[in-house]
């Protein structure tokens, strides 16, 4: 019975030689290549920098155009799916500290509650924050 596991570790063993050997044979002459041509544009040939087809920036991405309203009946923000996430982990990081403490792993457990902690005060935080820009 060893030798069958013997044989299975060897077998894994040569399958990430094989990887290994595909990744530097395949990937790294092309990597080398790319370093030393430059990245290659593949597109109309239009020099990079020449023109820009997207004036503004991040503040008023299209100046002179007016700022659509967004209808009120919007389903979810960035900032309400943050606060999702925010309340899943917060459910996911208690339940994983109860459990902990139901299998007598204290230490685990008081550290799992401890960061639930963490993220109802930033849950609170993110709030506050997200009140004063509004």
């Amino acid at each position: 019975m060893s030798n069958l596991f013997a044989l299975q570790e060897a077998s894994l063993l040569l399958a990430v030689i094989i990887a290994a050997g595909l990744f530097v044979g395949l990937l790294i002459p092309y990597l080398f290549e790319e370093i030393r041509r430059g990245k290659i544009e593949l597109g109309p040939r239009i020099p990079t920098g020449a023109g820009d087809t997207h004036p503004g920036h991040r503040g008023d991405p299209t100046p002179g155009v007016p700022v659509p309203r967004t209808p009120p009946h919007t389903t979810l923000t960035l900032e309400s799916f943050h606060l999702v996430l925010i309340a899943l982990s917060i459910v996911l990081a208690s339940g994983t500290g109860v459990w902990w403490l139901l299998n007598q792993q204290v230490l685990f457990g008081a550290i799992a509650l401890a960061v639930a902690f963490l993220l109802v005060a930033y849950g609170g935080y993110f709030v506050s924050q997200e009140r004063k820009f509004e």
